[in-house]
């Protein structure tokens, strides 16, 4: 490898190689290390993430980072984030791998002090491994990873059982990214069927429901393997979803999260609701317009909370103390998502909504939300669209109310 093979990147505390003629491509398999610098973001919370995870659980942190190209992500954690006692840095791409052994080399990264171990290896055969080996090693010497990274080009799902089956059972955290986004977010129903088991729908709150589909496949892959997951912190950007999960181990706890699936009903009127649970339970036709025929579903999917209050306090400090390019742009991600908290799910996109009504102008999203605050309900903006709302206000009150001052104006 020449020395004009490579530049230079720098992100966060870790500066990196990636190949030259990798710098500007289109994200695809083709590269010859997959790097795609759209992603920062991504790899930021994920930074900040692990530092808040750090911070909350207070255990040594064994990490996988499964699918780790050039090596970038694991790199920065184990610059930017404290605890770390050992780290399985793994792709599959040879070239892949010694471009990661070249950019720990180029971070002085201190093998005496931290363990790494750098593989080249299916991710599944990886994982299937380690917990091999843990299940048969005395119970003083296993070291059961506490924190997995699926950050794959395309749908994770293919990786999670085994996943689930090598992560720590109770306080694990495991970290999925999505990137077929138009699977999840309805634009191919059917592939979304086949590949998570739940149904799509593409309308305006499509991200939501992508991410809600993201988290309940991973519940329910974690259940096969007697755990439960909390989610900690979802967000979508993109074209990607990103979700950290909390394992747990409890059978009862997990009987009563099975609750927490169901679907969501929409019509092409607007008006959506959520069915817990039971399909039967699914109206003919739509409670607002009576038609049945523009009537649809999706899921299941997860109708949970999709954040931790604490965990994102605990982000947010870090953030704070983090000093990134990104740290404004996190910080209101990271805000949004705290509004979304206690939220109904599904959110309302205004300009569509004035579009509907034939509105002459679009009214200041501050001034909607005080609106519908005084009118005794909740209301909030969501990440996953800054210029959509979330409210329990029903779509007809909304509707009424944006006429009425419109008029005022």
């Amino acid at each position: 490898m020449e020395k004009n093979d490579f530049i230079k990147v720098k992100e966060g505390l870790a500066e990196f190689y990636i190949y030259s003629e990798d710098q500007d491509s289109v994200p695809s398999k083709s590269m010859t290390v997959f790097y795609n610098k759209k992603m920062i973001l991504n790899r930021d919370i994920s930074s900040i993430a692990l530092k808040a995870f750090y911070e909350l659980y207070k255990q040594d942190l064994i990490i996988i980072d499964s699918m780790a190209a050039s090596g970038i992500s694991a790199i920065r954690f184990l610059k930017e984030c404290k605890g770390i006692k050992k780290i399985y840095i793994n792709d599959i791409n040879p070239i892949a791998v010694d471009l990661i052994r070249k950019n720990l080399e180029f971070n002085n990264i201190d093998e005496s002090l931290i363990k790494v171990l750098v593989s080249r290896k299916d991710a599944n055969y990886l994982f299937s491994e380690i917990t091999q080996m843990n299940s048969t090693a005395p119970d003083q010497e296993r070291k059961i990873p506490n924190v997995i990274s699926i950050d794959p080009f395309g749908t994770p799902n293919q990786y999670l059982n085994s996943a689930f089956n090598c992560i720590q059972k109770l306080n694990g955290l495991m970290c999925i990214t999505a990137t077929d986004t138009a699977v999840l977010h309805g634009v191919r129903p059917n592939a979304c069927i086949q590949k998570y088991m739940s149904k799509s729908l593409h309308v305006e709150y499509n991200k939501e429901i992508g991410a809600r589909i993201l988290i309940y496949f991973a519940s329910r892959i974690a259940n096969i393997n007697k755990i439960g997951v909390v989610p900690l912190l979802t967000f979508s950007s993109g074209h990607f979803i990103r979700v950290f999960l909390l394992t747990y181990k409890n059978k009862i706890r997990m009987a009563k999260n099975f609750k927490k699936y169901g679907y969501i009903i929409h019509c092409k009127c607007r008006y959506r609701t959520v069915i817990q649970d039971n399909i039967i339970n699914i109206p003919r036709s739509c409670p607002l317009c009576n038609s049945s025929e523009d009537f649809d579903y999706a899921g299941p999917l997860w109708t949970g909370e999709i954040h931790d209050e604490r965990f994102l306090n605990a982000c947010l400090i870090k953030n704070e103390e983090s000093h990134y390019h990104s740290q404004k742009k996190i910080d209101k991600l990271l805000k949004m998502a705290f509004e979304e908290i206690h939220m109904p799910i599904s959110y309302y996109q205004i300009h569509k909504l004035t579009q509907k009504l034939k509105l002459y102008y679009v009214q200041k999203m501050d001034n909607i939300l005080k609106m519908i605050k005084e009118k005794g309900f909740m209301a909030s903006r969501t990440h996953f669209d800054p210029l959509s709302i979330k409210t329990n206000m029903d779509l007809l009150s909304i509707e009424q109310n944006l006429i009425k001052e419109s008029k005022i104006k």
